[in-house]
Protein backbone atom coordinates (compact mmCIF):
# COMPACT_ATOMS: atom_id res chain seq x y z
CA UNK A 1 0.00 0.00 0.00
CA UNK A 2 1.12 3.15 -0.84
CA UNK A 3 1.02 6.49 1.29
CA UNK A 4 2.43 9.70 1.20
CA UNK A 5 3.04 11.81 3.96
CA UNK A 6 3.45 15.74 4.79
CA UNK A 7 6.71 15.52 6.55
CA UNK A 8 5.88 17.96 10.15
CA UNK A 9 8.60 16.46 12.16
CA UNK A 10 12.82 16.06 12.27
CA UNK A 11 12.67 12.06 12.40
CA UNK A 12 10.60 12.20 9.63
CA UNK A 13 12.92 14.86 7.30
CA UNK A 14 15.68 12.82 8.54
CA UNK A 15 14.27 9.50 6.60
CA UNK A 16 13.48 12.11 3.41
CA UNK A 17 17.44 13.10 3.98
CA UNK A 18 18.45 9.19 4.13
CA UNK A 19 16.49 8.06 0.76
CA UNK A 20 18.08 11.29 -1.20
CA UNK A 21 22.10 10.07 0.14
CA UNK A 22 21.08 6.66 -1.28
CA UNK A 23 19.68 8.13 -4.49
CA UNK A 24 21.93 11.10 -5.27
CA UNK A 25 24.63 11.13 -3.44
CA UNK A 26 25.85 7.07 -3.49
CA UNK A 27 23.78 6.40 -7.04
CA UNK A 28 24.04 9.20 -9.19
CA UNK A 29 27.22 10.54 -7.25
CA UNK A 30 25.75 13.79 -7.29
CA UNK A 31 28.14 16.01 -4.55
CA UNK A 32 26.58 16.49 -0.77
CA UNK A 33 27.81 19.86 -1.40
CA UNK A 34 25.32 20.38 -4.37
CA UNK A 35 22.32 18.01 -2.91
CA UNK A 36 22.23 19.73 0.62
CA UNK A 37 20.73 23.21 0.72
CA UNK A 38 19.22 25.83 2.84
CA UNK A 39 15.93 24.34 2.01
CA UNK A 40 16.26 20.80 4.05
CA UNK A 41 14.21 22.42 6.40
CA UNK A 42 10.64 22.29 7.63
CA UNK A 43 9.70 25.79 6.90
CA UNK A 44 6.56 27.41 5.39
CA UNK A 45 7.39 27.96 1.89
CA UNK A 46 9.42 24.62 1.87
CA UNK A 47 7.26 20.87 2.47
CA UNK A 48 8.75 17.85 2.18
CA UNK A 49 6.87 14.62 1.55
CA UNK A 50 7.94 11.09 2.73
CA UNK A 51 6.72 7.85 0.30
CA UNK A 52 5.82 4.85 2.49
CA UNK A 53 5.71 1.74 0.53
CA UNK A 54 4.39 -1.24 2.88
CA UNK A 55 5.05 0.79 5.70
CA UNK A 56 8.44 1.04 4.24
CA UNK A 57 10.04 4.60 3.09
CA UNK A 58 11.19 4.38 -0.28
CA UNK A 59 10.92 7.63 -1.79
CA UNK A 60 11.05 11.60 -1.04
CA UNK A 61 9.98 15.09 -2.45
CA UNK A 62 10.54 18.28 -1.62
CA UNK A 63 7.80 21.21 -2.87
CA UNK A 64 8.65 25.05 -2.87
CA UNK A 65 6.35 28.21 -3.69
CA UNK A 66 8.33 29.77 -5.93
CA UNK A 67 5.53 32.34 -7.13
CA UNK A 68 2.48 33.04 -5.80
CA UNK A 69 0.35 30.48 -7.73
CA UNK A 70 3.48 27.94 -8.79
CA UNK A 71 4.90 25.37 -6.62
CA UNK A 72 8.26 23.42 -7.95
CA UNK A 73 8.83 20.04 -7.01
CA UNK A 74 12.78 19.07 -5.98
CA UNK A 75 14.85 15.98 -5.26
CA UNK A 76 12.00 13.65 -6.07
CA UNK A 77 13.33 10.52 -6.12
CA UNK A 78 12.50 6.69 -5.40
CA UNK A 79 14.98 4.11 -4.43
CA UNK A 80 15.89 1.85 -7.46
CA UNK A 81 14.27 -1.51 -6.27
CA UNK A 82 10.53 0.65 -5.95
CA UNK A 83 10.53 1.93 -8.97
CA UNK A 84 8.69 0.79 -12.47
CA UNK A 85 6.26 -0.11 -10.00
CA UNK A 86 3.66 3.45 -10.61
CA UNK A 87 4.92 4.81 -7.40
CA UNK A 88 6.19 7.93 -9.08
CA UNK A 89 3.12 8.62 -11.36
CA UNK A 90 0.79 8.26 -8.18
CA UNK A 91 3.12 10.80 -6.66
CA UNK A 92 2.97 13.00 -9.23
CA UNK A 93 -0.90 12.76 -8.86
CA UNK A 94 -0.89 12.95 -5.36
CA UNK A 95 1.02 16.40 -5.25
CA UNK A 96 -1.26 17.78 -8.23
CA UNK A 97 -4.17 17.26 -6.20
CA UNK A 98 -2.57 18.26 -2.81
CA UNK A 99 -1.78 21.58 -4.30
CA UNK A 100 -4.75 22.24 -6.87
CA UNK A 101 -7.21 24.31 -4.47
CA UNK A 102 -3.89 27.00 -4.16
CA UNK A 103 -1.83 26.70 -7.10
CA UNK A 104 -2.16 27.05 -10.78
CA UNK A 105 1.20 25.13 -12.07
CA UNK A 106 3.52 22.59 -10.67
CA UNK A 107 6.98 23.22 -12.38
CA UNK A 108 10.24 21.20 -11.84
CA UNK A 109 13.79 20.76 -13.25
CA UNK A 110 13.60 16.99 -14.30
CA UNK A 111 16.63 15.29 -15.49
CA UNK A 112 16.58 14.87 -19.28
CA UNK A 113 16.51 11.33 -19.10
CA UNK A 114 13.52 11.21 -17.10
CA UNK A 115 11.37 13.33 -19.63
CA UNK A 116 9.26 10.89 -21.62
CA UNK A 117 8.17 10.04 -18.02
CA UNK A 118 6.70 13.23 -17.17
CA UNK A 119 5.18 13.69 -20.57
CA UNK A 120 3.29 10.53 -19.93
CA UNK A 121 2.20 12.70 -16.42
CA UNK A 122 1.27 15.97 -18.96
CA UNK A 123 4.37 18.00 -18.35
CA UNK A 124 5.64 19.62 -20.91
CA UNK A 125 9.45 21.06 -21.74
CA UNK A 126 9.36 24.42 -21.08
CA UNK A 127 13.44 25.30 -21.57
CA UNK A 128 16.12 24.02 -23.16
CA UNK A 129 18.43 21.14 -21.92
CA UNK A 130 20.93 22.83 -19.04
CA UNK A 131 23.81 20.59 -16.77
CA UNK A 132 23.08 20.69 -12.91
CA UNK A 133 25.28 18.35 -10.73
CA UNK A 134 26.87 17.29 -13.85
CA UNK A 135 23.25 15.49 -15.37
CA UNK A 136 21.37 16.24 -18.26
CA UNK A 137 17.75 18.42 -17.12
CA UNK A 138 14.97 20.39 -18.63
CA UNK A 139 12.16 22.32 -16.89
CA UNK A 140 9.22 20.91 -17.04
CA UNK A 141 5.57 22.63 -16.06
CA UNK A 142 1.90 21.30 -15.60
CA UNK A 143 -1.01 23.04 -15.50
CA UNK A 144 -3.76 21.94 -12.45
CA UNK A 145 -6.04 24.62 -11.94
Amino acid sequence: MLDIIVVKNENDLNKCLEIRNKVFIEEKNVPIEIERDNYDLITENCTHFLVKYDNKCIGTLRCNVEEKDVVKIQRFCILKEYRKLGIGKNVLIFIEDYYKANKKMIKMDAKYEALGFYEKCGYKKVSDIFIEANIEHITMAKSIS
